[in-house]
């Protein structure tokens, strides 16, 4: 895939927005490889230690996409995969699965799935419930018509049906109350511990969030109870815990936190797996064209440029 003046088409406006995004002005992303989207690509190869060519390549997407992730905006795509072939996928089913509600805190009592993660949810569900402890919940699957924001990707697992959102008020508010306790281990990285029944007595240094000026405090406060790891538990069945946003980390949002989302990464093959194919295995190909995103994610690919 080589990008040059005289290109046009989604894979532009993702170039300019994703230029636009690091300040690069270009003035409007219309899709059209002009002279002014040709400058800012030269401008962008100089300030990198590129070949000045203005032409966008491999090794320029590359280093585009390593700022634009310092920089914690959405990655570009890197590959080009033909719509036929995503019409060969298979399709599943979505499935409502139960969920808790903790007494006195909002969230949800069923989380919506495609098949083949809610058979994983149900097996981690039970055994939640088996250990006395709570899975609460703040939704699963995410409607095509939701659009990205700050605490929103284009690529995210929710819109093909591979993550759960547990209750955001049930943990990082009170320790000594909560259903989880959240531990820091850097590297924006959390680690959930689940208050139950069964769980082995510990002492917990745990991270709550307090609101200061219109920014994010985070306060630690050591708490001791009986405890289950729930991010191993929750890797024994095949969802993955994701990092929190830098901008968490600078006063942010609690949006921005996402100690809560886990994702089924099982489903996927890294280097293979593509969002579209996976959007398209609950979708029609008629309903996926008309996601917003359709045209910058389709292509994007699991452990490259989709996480």
């Amino acid at each position: 895939m080589l990008l040059k003046k005289g290109s046009s088409g989604h894979r532009v406006v993702e170039l300019q927005e994703a230029l636009e995004a690091l300040g690069y002005e270009l003035g409007l992303c219309d899709g059209a490889f002009g002279p002014a989207t040709e400058k800012a690509v030269k401008k962008f190869q100089s300030n990198n230690s590129l070949s000045i060519d203005g032409k966008v390549g491999p090794i320029t997407i590359k280093i585009l996409n390593k700022a634009l992730k310092v920089s914690d905006y959405d990655l570009i795509s890197e590959d080009v995969q033909n719509e036929e072939d995503l019409l060969k996928t298979e399709k599943l089913n979505w499935v409502k699965c139960p969920a808790d509600k903790f007494p006195g805190r909002a969230g949800y009592t069923r989380v919506t799935l495609r098949s083949d993660a809610a058979k994983a949810y149900n097996a981690l569900y039970k055994e939640v419930q088996e250990l006395g402890g709570y899975l609460t919940s703040a939704g699963g699957r995410r409607g095509l018509t939701a659009k990205k924001g700050k605490a929103r990707s284009k690529k995210s697992f929710h819109y093909v049906g591979l993550a759960f959102d547990m209750a955001l008020p049930t943990g990082m508010y009170k320790p000594d109350k909560d259903p989880y306790v959240i531990e820091n281990l850097g590297n924006r990285r959390w680690r959930v511990w689940m208050r139950c029944d069964k769980g082995e007595e510990m002492t917990i240094k745990g991270t709550y969030v307090t609101r200061s000026s219109g920014k994010t405090k985070l306060n630690k406060k050591e708490v001791t109870d009986k405890f289950i790891d729930f991010t191993s538990l929750a890797l024994k069945h095949g969802f993955h815990s994701i990092r929190a946003r830098s901008s968490f980390f600078k006063g942010g949002s609690y949006g921005g936190a996402e100690w809560w989302h886990f994702q089924y990464e099982k489903a996927l093959i890294k280097g293979k797996s593509t969002f579209g194919e996976e959007l398209l295995k609950v979708y029609s190909f008629d309903k996926c064209k008309q996601f917003a995103y359709w045209s910058q994610s389709k292509n994007c690919i699991f452990g490259k440029d989709w996480f």
